[in-house]
């Protein structure tokens, strides 16, 4: 496909999503970056800042995921909750200073889960437990919260915490010379049968190509 054929094809997928759909979705959906009024609202903000649909439709997505109560919990994380709904937000505020309010509280929210994942990971460090995907992946983990801190805080104390949990995930755990990012769980997050000793998964979402972007961005 050419360039042009390209355009045309995203002007129609976006148009396909142009207004919010008048039926609420399962709870907790609009809040998703993956599946959810976040992703849709994400597209718009893109559009919207190249002058190809207006800030309303933009408006009219993050309305319909205000309607939601915004996840601060053990499952948010840059795909779902206040980091994802943050994240988007974050391109919609501009220089015209769009959300600041919403977005304040959205930080606190993201600094609180940021915190807590922390201590919760450098404690399993300290156990010498093998970590979980989910720990520090981009779609779950503590590298998708720090992709959302470059994005809103970038200079900021959490990102450099963040950052030096990411150093120390490359060191080895025990005497097996193995990484700290080696998991004793399968790519899809399981316990793998065929997989005794763990492994390392090496996938743009995941471990190191995923600690590599965030790790960049800082440099």
């Amino acid at each position: 496909m050419t360039r042009d054929q390209h355009a045309v094809l995203a002007t129609a997928l976006a148009g396909g999503l142009a207004r919010p759909p008048s039926a609420p979705g399962p709870a907790g959906q609009a809040q998703s970056l993956g599946s959810g009024a976040v992703g849709a609202a994400l597209l718009h903000v893109e559009r919207a800042a190249s002058g190809l649909v207006s800030w309303d439709t933009v408006h009219a997505w993050f309305t319909t995921i205000a309607g939601d109560a915004i996840s601060a919990g053990p499952g948010a994380s840059l795909y779902h909750g206040a980091p994802a709904v943050a994240f988007a937000m974050h391109g919609a505020a501009g220089p015209a200073g769009r959300y600041q309010r919403a977005l304040a509280s959205l930080d606190a929210s993201v600094a609180a889960i940021t915190r807590r994942r922390l201590d919760q990971a450098h404690a399993r460090i300290d156990r010498k437990d093998r970590p979980a995907l989910a720990e520090f992946d981009l779609i779950n983990g503590l590298t998708g919260l720090g992709a959302c801190l470059l994005r809103r805080d970038p200079g900021g104390g959490l990102i450099r915490q963040v950052l030096t949990y990411l150093v120390r995930l490359t060191e080895p755990l025990t005497s097996d010379g193995l990484p700290g990012w080696w998991t004793s769980q399968a790519p899809t997050g399981n316990r793998p049968a065929n997989r005794p000793g763990g492994h390392g998964n090496f996938g743009m979402a995941h471990v190191v190509s995923a600690e590599l972007q965030c790790l960049s961005g800082c440099t």
